[in-house]
């Protein structure tokens, strides 16, 4: 990594949004959803990104985002609105 991505990702650590919300759900989410090939990755304005590892992963988790959508607005202290938005993302 370049010093300006470092700088990058601090900055970007600094400024993100806090939720207890999101806090928790990243403690549960293999909890939640034990086979799902997908991990929380932040949450912005909003907006849940929801993490996958390359394109066909992608693929087979598409069709599942309205139930993980609908399970998420049941647990205590989700947000009224939820999006979630699937980013492709490798550790």
């Amino acid at each position: 990594k370049t010093a300006a991505s470092a700088f990058e990702a601090a900055f970007r650590d600094l400024t993100a949004e806090r939720s207890f919300f999101f806090d928790s759900l990243v403690d549960n989410w293999k909890k939640l959803f034990p086979s799902l090939p997908a991990r929380p990755g932040r949450y912005e304005d909003g907006k849940l990104f929801v993490y996958v590892r390359n394109a066909p992963t992608a693929f087979v988790v598409r069709p599942q985002l309205r139930a993980i959508a609908a399970k998420l607005a049941s647990l205590p202290g989700a947000p009224k609105r939820l999006d979630l938005k699937l980013e492709q993302h490798v550790r």
